[in-house]
């Protein structure tokens, strides 16, 4: 029997990737979702969530420019010399921002801002940042060495660790919900950093003339890249940071439970097949790539689309009879955002098609209209405000708006792609 054809060694191999990161990593996912009821009925009020919402949203934001995005870039390395020398720039990034990340929690607590009253805001931005530096330094060393099994392993057992200290947590009033996400990201931090740690030491030490040869190779990737994660990221937290400021604790609470719910899964998909999908596209031929991206793009969006038309199946009395009253807002909640996600999976989960084409200029202007237009929906929104807070039901007309704002950009986001990878059927890629 001749051997299988080489593109099909290369998609069994991807597979089996995928397979690994997701089913290790889908038990500290279901971990998460069974543990967010018992959080949501026993333990923490809607309030407490909506402190959690933004805290994760301001994390996410500062976290996506903690390592200037070097580690996307360890993943594409040839020698290890030069992937010490890149985790060495992007750790010592990270301890850049770690500081910023400290003075702007002190100046929001200064400027008399809803977001600043959060307790120990200053302590938490900073290990927040850090863990989210640090995971994504782990990732990029452990991707580059196709050790995807260690990578979920070192993912699952972070996640699980956080959501048992939740629980533990409960005494710290709101703030056990962070304690706890904190000290899961540190957890898998420091195993991932001991998985790496023999590599690590046998190479070659960074200095000064390699950081910069290594500087010099990728920094396409903190020109562009990282802007484009930066303004994605605000794009997205822009409007959870709005709501808090002028919503009520509980509708803002009922969003960021419900967004919780809808990124567990989605979180699974996207990171599981990002970290393969980037790491493998140098084996698949140019000629094969608008191919090969459409199909991933139409499976993405097939399974998106079938996990949440759930939510219509579960009736509302569900969810008070299980969660509570204070709970009743977060069902309808749900269902209005549900609708944006499909296209947001499928563009995020193969969103390395961009740096991979050399397109990172690409990705930045779309996150630039991104954030253009999330931030015109909320100017249109506090231009109509005609008191000093937003009611439910005026928060509720804002969801539905922001839904539609969102799906038309990671549809738009998704069509640019494939012009992209169109335009490289004509030119060599490089980077722009």
């Amino acid at each position: 029997m001749p051997d299988p054809p080489p593109s099909r060694n290369i998609l069994k191999r991807r597979l089996k990737d995928i397979a690994s990161l997701s089913l290790s990593a889908g038990f500290a996912q279901a971990a998460a979702v069974a543990a967010l009821p018992l959080l949501q009925r026993y333990c923490y009020d809607p309030v407490a969530f909506a402190d959690m919402a933004v805290y994760s949203q301001l994390v996410g934001i500062l976290g996506a420019v903690a390592t200037l995005r070097m580690d996307l870039a360890l993943v594409k390395q040839s020698s290890i010399g030069q992937a010490r020398a890149t985790f060495s720039i992007g750790l010592r990034s990270m301890l850049v921002m770690v500081f910023l990340a400290a003075v702007l929690a002190i100046g929001l607590n200064a400027a008399d801002m809803e977001m600043g009253t959060i307790p120990w805001l200053w302590c938490l931005l900073p290990l927040g940042v850090a863990g989210v530096g640090m995971n994504g330094l782990v990732t990029g060393w452990l991707s580059r060495e196709e050790r995807f099994r260690k990578l979920a392993v070192v993912r699952a057992s972070g996640s699980f660790v956080g959501e048992v200290l939740r629980f533990a947590s409960v005494s710290l009033g709101s703030l056990g919900l962070i304690v706890g996400r904190i000290a899961g990201q540190w957890y898998s931090a420091i195993w991932g950093f001991r998985a790496l740690y023999n590599s690590l030491r046998n190479a070659p030490k960074s200095t000064r003339l390699s950081r910069s040869e290594a500087w010099r190779d990728n920094r396409a990737y903190a020109i562009f890249t990282t802007p484009a994660n930066v303004l994605a990221m605000a794009a997205n937290g822009l409007f959870i940071l709005y709501l808090f400021e002028f919503g009520s604790g509980n509708i803002v609470g009922a969003v960021g439970a419900g967004m919780a719910y809808l990124t567990v899964a989605a979180g699974l998909v996207i990171r599981s097949v990002s970290d393969v999908f980037f790491k493998h596209l140098d084996d698949v031929p140019p000629k094969a790539l608008l191919r090969h991206y459409g199909g991933w793009i139409a499976t993405l969006m097939l399974l998106a689309t079938a996990g949440i038309s759930v939510l219509w199946a579960i009736p509302e009395s569900w969810v008070t009879f299980l969660l509570g009253d204070a709970w009743k807002d977060m069902l309808p909640v749900m269902r209005i955002m549900a609708p944006w996600m499909v296209p947001w999976i499928a563009g995020s989960a193969l969103s390395g098609i961009f740096p991979h084409l050399g397109r990172q200029s690409w990705a930045l202007v779309l996150d630039t209209l991104h954030l253009a237009m999330v931030g015109g929906l909320i100017w249109a929104a506090n231009a109509s405000r005609t008191s000093e807070a937003l009611s439910d039901p005026e928060v509720l007309v804002l969801l539905h708006d922001y839904t539609l704002v969102q799906a038309a950009f990671y549809t738009v986001a998704i069509g640019v792609a494939f012009a992209a990878i169109a335009f490289r059927k004509h030119s060599p890629a490089k980077v722009q």
